[in-house]
């Protein structure tokens, strides 16, 4: 186990945050990708098309959102171990 400063911990949760979101957008584009050539095999409107199903960029903001809770998620699960299986109401 490394012994990380919580500045290291928090960027590391950063990056996996915006990992997440980078796949979770690469899957939207891939599925609007997948729509949008139904789409023109199917004759409709392709303006239709970019006002309904094409993704939105995430915003720093939600990198953020997402960090705070891996963090959360994580420091909950630490504190339960180290309680012996309790949670923190329960480890009181």
């Amino acid at each position: 186990m490394s012994n990380k400063n919580p500045f290291e911990i928090r960027l590391e949760t950063l990056k996996m945050a915006k990992e997440m979101l980078d796949q979770q957008m690469q899957m939207q584009e891939s599925f609007a990708y997948q729509v949008l050539d139904q789409f023109k095999d199917q004759g409709k409107d392709i303006a239709e098309f970019y006002a309904t199903y094409t993704p939105k960029m995430y915003q720093p903001a939600e990198i953020v959102k997402k960090a705070d809770e891996l963090y959360q998620f994580i420091s909950n699960n630490t504190m339960s171990v180290v309680n012996g299986g309790k949670n923190k109401k329960d480890a009181a």
